[in-house]
């Protein structure tokens, strides 16, 4: 089968070597309003407050179910303002949630899709370049750019030493780290605990009420998800025919993103619970290891 994406083996090496500046086609949200703090504090199942008024967190919007609507980065500018940045196929879905959920005399949202570009900057950054955002918390990149001048600020970042990467790179990077992407590890059908928010501190059980809480909460405390997101890795020179994952003649999870990383083939898979690291499993009709998450020994330099 052909991979989600590939690597050649120099690139994982400029991967793992350098300071790369990724840009993105993420949908940008800008909120403007006396009620910003609150409303999002509403919304997102990870704690706004905490991070500070130029704080930047991960977390998920949730359906009154509990369900992923998407994942979702929140960074505060003050406290009557705010930028959501989502995936581009969740554009739609947050316009239409912030559309019916937020008063606008507290909460105004403008969608600065197309105007502002996303940058991801991984690799090593002991100094804040200006106009970066550090992330609170684990992150795939070390640093978050929103540009208005997206050719002007390509050339003032490379004069500062970072390299130009195809959004591979970023994928790349996601991958290694074990991070859930929308439309392939995260659908309709998924909740936050299946997808490692509480390994990657996407959610918090003390901060307060958020849409979709009673499900997420009681699943925490009480119970426990069927499936759960692992690595795979076949030896090298091996990849899937297919999908399946299966165990013992019976399928127990599915692949969801493989990559062809130089020689080396890794996927995400969503399994059954109680397949777990060090579980030989047949992944594609190809013999292959489930891995913790992140990768071992593969991991980009991104703090």
């Amino acid at each position: 089968m052909e991979s989600t994406f590939s690597l050649t083996a120099a690139e994982v090496e400029t991967l793992h070597a350098r300071r790369l500046l990724v840009l993105r086609d993420d949908a940008v949200f800008r909120l403007e309003g006396p009620g910003v703090t609150d409303c999002l504090q509403g919304l997102l199942t990870n704690d706004v407050r905490a991070g500070g008024d130029q704080g930047l967190v991960w977390g998920a919007l949730l359906t009154p179910k509990g369900m992923i609507i998407t994942d979702a980065w929140v960074g505060r500018d003050g406290p009557v303002a705010a930028t959501v940045i989502v995936p581009a196929i969740a554009r739609p879905a947050v316009s239409a949630l912030f559309q019916r959920v937020l008063p606008p005399r507290l909460a105004k949202p403008v969608d600065q899709t197309g105007n502002v570009t996303v940058g991801w900057l991984i690799g090593r950054m002991p100094e804040l370049p200006g106009g970066v955002v550090r992330p609170q918390g684990p992150a795939p990149f070390s640093g978050l750019l929103l540009s208005r001048d997206r050719s002007g600020d390509v050339r003032r970042y490379q004069e500062l030493g970072w390299t130009l990467a195809p959004p591979t790179f970023g994928e790349a990077s996601k991958l290694l780290l074990g991070w859930p992407t929308m439309g392939r590890e995260i659908d309709e059908r998924t909740m936050v605990q299946e997808v490692r928010f509480d390994e990657l501190e996407g959610v918090r059980y003390d901060k307060g009420c958020f849409t979709g809480q009673e499900t997420v909460s009681r699943l925490h405390f009480r119970g426990h998800p069927n499936r759960l997101l692992r690595g795979i890795r076949w030896a090298e020179g091996d990849s899937p025919a297919d999908l399946d994952v299966v165990v013992q003649g019976k399928v127990a999870g599915t692949l969801t993103t493989v990559a062809q990383l130089g020689s080396q083939t890794l996927a995400l898979a969503m399994l059954r619970r109680e397949v777990v690291a060090g579980d030989q499993v047949s992944a594609g009709r190809a013999e292959a290891m489930v891995t913790e998450l992140p990768f071992p020994l593969m991991q980009p330099r991104v703090a």
